[in-house]
């Protein structure tokens, strides 16, 4: 027996890019891409610029948000076909690991499979007047091509939750979007 679930409604902000399946307006058609799963750049004053798969580039003008599946009410800008939030496309992310963003732009190199030590990057690039450092976990794009990753930001202040034994400590942490992610191991150095 199938059961019908409910869409869900999705507010988007200028500056976000998601993965929309696009609609069937008259433009989207046009142009062969009814129905794809196509990467958007929400813009202010209700467009969006759609970016091409392959190169990340800017995919012909920007379009009114209403013509690529999106609505708007009293709030703002939503849609029920969004399949990911956060999207970027970078050759040089490892899937499942934090990095360090500094103006929404991944530091190239500034990475790690532990919290806790790009934690201490970001919060030390505060201390040297650099306001935007923030981190992300990113992982591959379940929906674009492997060159497409997904980011979350990770705050500084969020709560650790540890397993130590004898030679090792184990961190998870909860993200709006992961919850219980393993955020490092950690092994106990002997006196």
């Amino acid at each position: 027996m199938h059961h019908y679930r409910r869409p869900e409604k999705h507010y988007v902000q200028s500056g976000d890019t998601v993965v929309v399946r696009l609609g069937a307006s008259e433009c989207m058609m046009s142009m062969g891409l009814y129905g794809k799963l196509m990467p958007v750049r929400v813009l202010e004053n209700g467009f969006g610029q759609l970016l091409s798969t392959e190169s990340g580039r800017e995919y012909s003008m920007p379009n009114p948000l209403s013509w690529m599946s999106f609505y708007s009410d009293d709030t703002g800008s939503y849609s029920y076909d969004i399949h990911e939030i956060g999207v970027g496309r970078t050759v040089t992310h490892t899937s499942g690991r934090f990095y360090v963003y500094v103006d929404s732009k991944q530091l190239y190199g500034v990475q790690s499979s532990q919290f806790e030590e790009m934690r201490d990057a970001a919060r030390d690039m505060h201390s040297r007047d650099i306001p935007s450092a923030e981190v992300r976990f990113v992982e591959n794009s379940r929906c674009l091509p492997t060159w497409w990753s997904r980011s979350v930001v990770v705050p500084l202040d969020t709560e650790i939750r540890e397993n130590a034994t004898r030679a090792y400590r184990d961190t998870w942490i909860d993200l709006p979007t992961h919850f219980n992610l393993f955020a490092g191991r950690y092994h106990t150095q002997e006196v």
